[in-house]
């Protein structure tokens, strides 16, 4: 179906001066089909949103032509901060992680031989309010014999140079999971910054108590919990301040949910900060933060084309993920403004109502009579049977 004119949300990177003209109509055209095309490919995408002009144009804009994507990812960031709830608050966190793409093939920027996907070291923010990209880093990944999991702490380290260097803002409390929380360098790295961070702790980890090196799961079999209400959940809490085998020390927070006798699946957490004086209840409720990226990734998966990217350098697919996530942002800004309401940032899918598809239809056959007054009426009736063929196949497909 085509796509007859960009999406109202991308207009704000007119402003933008990273891209001049003709590059702004590509990276509008590219956004518009990420969040609307059914084909989120550079093909789909050429042959959906009819301002691309050809599929050789929106190929060059990504692989020949001269633009500074980290550029135009620093004014999305601040395009961001003059929007109300997008805006970073004094609560907010910047989440840390690892994501691996599906993506396979000998031409694929960043599969290894043994390795299915792109791996990506990625940085969100997060607060009650919202979630949304920060950056990212393509890790090059290697054979099965010659892993180097130092490159991966070297870049989660890059990243966090560029945030409080670069892009600046508040003092967010840093999230990561426990693979960063080990021989990372990464806590060490956040504090020289003057920040804090929250992450877990594996079970096998040791610490002191009482003068005694011991596992932490060793130790949650020896202390007493007390229970506490925290977020309308019922915890089993115990914390302290102890040394830790690197980060060494820090405050230990050992959680177990409260559940039935006959519920065995009744998980303990351990959760360690540099947050000494921070309120346990803070603590748990700042790292329970890190589940808002799951909603975020599913979205740009299933109505982004996060897995689409089929460019064959480092440069091309650095573009693709720096306009996806500008329009997964652009999308976030103004929902109600949208073409006919069909992009909705509240949703788990862009495209989950069937009624998207009839909305969609009907506005592209209205562009159409717009466009092309000279035309006659058997023309555009076989026109729109074309839409509403190709739209209810789509709705089929997507059941």
């Amino acid at each position: 179906m085509p796509i007859t004119d960009f999406l109202p949300c991308t207009h704000v990177s007119d402003e933008f001066e990273s891209l001049s003209p003709a590059r702004r109509r590509h990276a509008k055209t590219y956004a518009t089909g990420l969040v609307a095309a059914s084909n989120t490919t550079v093909a789909g995408i050429a042959r959906e949103v009819l301002p691309a002009n050809s599929q050789r144009a929106l190929n060059k804009f990504f692989t020949e032509y001269d633009w500074d994507e980290q550029q135009l990812n620093h004014e999305r960031l601040e395009e961001l901060q003059k929007h109300g709830e997008m805006r970073r608050s004094k609560d907010g966190c910047i989440i840390l992680g690892g994501m691996i793409t599906e993506k396979a093939g000998d031409f694929v920027p960043g599969v290894g031989r043994f390795y299915s996907g792109q791996d990506l070291i990625y940085a969100f923010y997060a607060d009650d309010r919202t979630v949304y990209p920060f950056t990212f880093r393509l890790y090059e990944q290697q054979d099965e014999d010659e892993q180097n999991h130092d490159i991966k702490y070297d870049l989660a380290r890059e990243i966090v140079t560029e945030l409080e260097e670069e892009v600046g803002g508040r003092r967010h409390t840093y999230l990561f999971d426990s693979w960063f929380a080990h021989d990372s360098g990464l806590p060490e790295h956040i504090e020289s910054y003057g920040r804090d961070w929250i992450g877990p702790l594996r079970s096998n980890r040791q610490v002191t108590y009482t003068g005694e090196q011991m596992r932490v799961d060793a130790l949650a079999e020896l202390i007493d919990t007390v229970e506490r209400d925290i977020e309308h959940d019922t915890d089993h809490i115990w914390t302290r301040k102890l040394f830790i085998s690197k980060p060494g020390d820090a405050k230990l927070v050992i959680a177990e949910k409260g559940t039935n006798e006959e519920d065995e699946d009744n998980p303990v957490k351990y959760l360690v900060t540099n947050k000494i004086d921070a309120p346990t209840a803070h603590v748990i409720h700042s790292y329970g933060m890190r589940w808002r990226i799951e909603t975020s990734f599913e979205d740009s998966k299933q109505d982004l084309g996060l897995g689409d990217c089929e460019m064959r350098t480092n440069e091309g697919a650095s573009r693709h993920w720096h306009l996806l996530m500008a329009a997964y942002s652009l999308v976030r800004l103004d929902p109600e403004s949208s073409v006919l309401g069909t992009v909705r940032s509240k949703a788990s899918s862009l495209r989950a109502n069937p009624e998207y598809f009839l909305k969609e239809a009907v506005y592209s056959f209205l562009s159409l009579v717009r466009d092309n007054g000279d035309r006659g009426v058997d023309d555009l009736i076989e026109e729109i049977d074309h839409l509403f063929a190709h739209s209810i196949a789509d709705a089929n497909v997507q059941s």
